[in-house]
């Protein structure tokens, strides 16, 4: 399995499908693996969080959730094959573990969200193995006893796949700080991909995705909410594009 430096991040060079089977199979081996599917905000992030450079350099999968970041990567010729969306992974990898007989929990997101998701897994993968989940309240992470609470309640479930849906830096943080507490296969970190899988947020066009143009699509729809994320994100891209054609032309040193 290949990767590309892209932003000063080492992505792995799969599609969503390959994407996928790598994911079911390291959920099959108990080694407690972490997914995450950083997107230009996560850039941004990385330049001044050390907790989220931490997750990022143990993480077993780091998948490109951004088409900035697919477009960056035709610099120098080290092509990303696609877009690998977090919001495109629940459901696959719900079906997934239910054909291969594994356990799920879901850490998140909010009670009513997290009922909705539960009720389409019921209709969908009837069979499918819910080993447990967990709806933790805002401003749980600083609570040492509510805290306390949700790594117990993953720590009894002992699922294969662990759905990490708190947003992004929060769940990179919670499960950077717990991995070595709890018994799982991989844990994803699918930010708002469970509200999607649920229904309580709309998805964008598959062809506006495509295009690029996700980020507009949820700015209209959140404004309020998202407006300075990607007015930062925005400011920053031209020097984040210059940096990826240095690293990419840079004079390689003899061996």
């Amino acid at each position: 399995m290949s990767r590309v430096r892209v932003f000063g991040i080492t992505v792995d060079r799969l599609t969503t499908r390959a994407a996928i089977d790598r994911i079911l199979d390291l959920a099959k081996t108990g080694g407690r693996h972490v997914a995450v599917t950083p997107n230009l905000d996560h850039v941004v992030l990385l330049r001044t969080d050390q907790r989220l450079r931490d997750v990022y350099a143990i993480a077993s999968l780091v998948l490109a959730d951004g088409m900035p970041l697919v477009w960056a990567s035709r610099i120098g010729g080290a092509l990303l094959p696609e877009r690998v969306a977090g919001s495109d992974l629940v459901a696959p990898v719900l079906a997934g573990a239910e054909r291969n007989g594994l356990s799920v929990f879901f850490l998140g997101p909010m009670p009513e969200t997290l009922s909705l998701a539960l009720a389409r897994c019921a209709a969908d993968y009837p069979r499918l193995r819910i080993a447990g989940s967990f709806a933790p309240p805002r401003g749980f992470e600083e609570v040492k006893a509510l805290d306390d609470a949700c790594v117990a309640a993953v720590r009894e479930s002992l699922p294969d796949v662990l759905f990490v849906s708190l947003g992004c830096p929060k769940q990179d943080h919670w499960i950077g700080r717990h991995r070595n507490d709890l018994p799982f296969g991989v844990a994803l970190c699918v930010g708002a991909g469970v509200d999607f899988f649920a229904g309580v947020v709309q998805r964008c066009p598959r062809l506006v995705a495509m295009m690029g143009g996700e980020w507009l699509w949820r700015l209209i729809h959140e404004p309020r909410r998202l407006w300075r994320r990607y007015a930062q994100c925005l400011l920053l891209l031209p020097g984040l594009v210059v940096d990826q054609f240095r690293d990419a032309y840079r004079p390689k040193s003899p061996d």
